[in-house]
C-alpha cells in the first residue's frame, strides 16, 4: 500500500474541502503558502484531486453499469473495467445526460446499473489515528437524495473549463481553455477577463468543492457492489474508516465502492457489512485491466442541449470519479 501521510500533508488533506485555490487551502491549513505548493506536487505521485461539481446541476448523472457481456464503451464513458472475481464483469462508469441513462444501460448491456445520487469520497480522516463510529447513527442511515438534473446543458465555454478544471484543479483558466481550444471541436475565442467571468458567475456556483483519494499503480483496483436498504450507509462508513478506500458510487438500495485495500482493511469492510446486514451478490471484483477517459464535454453539447456523441481521449490518470 501507499506510504503513511506526513503530519502537513494529512493537514492539507483535512482542509482540503474549505477552498478551491492553493491559496485557501493555505490560509485554512495555517501553512505558508510555498511549503503547500511544494507538499501538493509531492502528493500529486500518490493522490488523485478532483474538482467535484453538483453533476445534477449540469445535467449529468454518475452512473456504474456492469455486466457479464464485453460491451465496447460507450459514449460518457469515463472508466472501463475489465473486473474478475467468480464471474468476469465489464463494469462502466460514466457522466450521462439524464435523458440518456437508459441508452447508456442498454450499450453497455448493463445487468446491474446504478446512479451516484451521492458521491462518497476517501475521508483524510481515515489516515488519522483509528476512529470509531456507530452503524446506528441517523445521518450515516439516511437515504440519497434525488435531485433533478438540469433540463439544459451549461455553455460550450463553461464545458471547456470543466473538462480541465475537474482533474486539474489548480490548472490556471486560460492554460485550461488553450488546451481545450487546441484539442477538440470549434470554440470561439474568449478573452482571460471573460474566462474569469464564465468561471465566477456559470461556474463556480455549481462546485461542491475539491476532494482527493489515493492511487497506488502497484495494487489492483477493488469493486464491491452492495446491495439493500442499508448499502448507501455501508459505503459512507467505508470511506470514513478505510484509509485504501477510493470512491463509492451511492443509489437507493444499492452502491459500488472502489478502493485499494489491504487484508486488515477487507476484514474491516466486512464487518462493516454484517453490521449492516448489507448483500454483496457479486463478490469482491479485482480489476485486471482499466481505461480511463476524459470527456470533452463541450464537443457533446448542441444548442444547450447534450447530444448522445462519443467525446472520449485516453489518459494515464482518472477524469471521473
Amino acid at each position: 500500500m501507499a506510504e503513511p501521510l506526513g503530519e502537513e500533508e494529512l493537514r492539507i488533506l483535512l482542509n482540503l474541502e474549505r477552498g478551491l485555490t492553493i491559496k485557501a487551502i493555505a490560509r485554512a491549513a495555517g501553512l505558508p503558502y510555498t511549503r503547500v505548493l511544494r507538499r501538493f506536487e509531492e502528493l500529486s505521485e500518490r493522490f488523485v484531486l478532483r474538482l467535484l461539481p453538483r453533476f445534477e446541476e449540469l445535467g449529468l448523472v454518475p452512473v456504474a453499469a456492469l455486466s457479464r457481456v464485453n460491451a465496447e464503451a460507450p459514449p460518457f464513458t469515463t472508466l472501463r473495467i475489465r473486473a474478475g472475481g467468480a464471474e468476469e464483469y465489464r463494469v462502466h462508469v460514466g457522466l450521462v445526460p439524464a435523458p440518456y441513462l437508459e441508452r447508456f444501460a442498454r450499450d453497455t448491456a448493463g445487468e446491474v446499473v446504478l446512479r451516484g445520487l451521492e458521491l462518497a469520497y476517501w475521508s483524510p480522516q481515515s489516515a488519522g489515528p483509528r476512529q470509531s463510529l456507530d452503524l446506528g447513527d441517523e445521518e450515516l442511515l439516511a437515504l440519497p437524495e434525488e435531485r433533478k438534473p438540469a433540463g439544459r446543458a451549461p455553455d460550450r465555454v463553461d464545458l471547456a473549463l470543466l473538462s480541465y478544471k475537474i482533474s486539474h484543479p489548480f490548472m490556471k483558466l486560460s492554460e485550461a481553455y488553450l488546451r481545450a481550444m487546441g484539442s477538440g471541436s470549434w470554440l470561439p475565442e474568449v478573452s482571460r477577463q471573460s474566462l474569469a467571468y464564465h468561471y465566477r458567475r456559470h461556474v463556480k456556483p455549481k462546485l461542491a468543492g475539491l476532494r482527493s483519494y489515493p492511487l497506488d499503480p502497484e495494487e489492483p483496483l477493488q469493486l464491491v457492489y452492495l446491495e439493500g436498504w442499508r448499502a448507501p450507509a455501508a459505503a459512507r462508513a467505508a470511506s470514513l474508516l478505510l484509509p485504501g478506500f477510493i470512491c463509492a458510487l451511492i443509489d437507493r438500495g444499492k452502491a459500488l465502492v472502489l478502493a485499494q485495500l489491504d487484508s486488515r482493511q477487507r476484514i474491516e469492510l466486512y464487518r462493516i457489512v454484517r453490521g449492516l446486514r448489507v448483500a454483496v451478490p457479486l463478490g469482491e471484483l479485482l480489476a485486471e485491466e482499466v481505461e480511463t477517459y476524459q470527456l470533452r464535454l463541450w464537443e457533446a453539447e448542441e444548442r444547450k442541449s447534450w447530444i448522445y456523441a462519443w467525446t472520449g481521449v485516453r489518459v494515464k490518470k482518472p477524469f471521473f470519479p
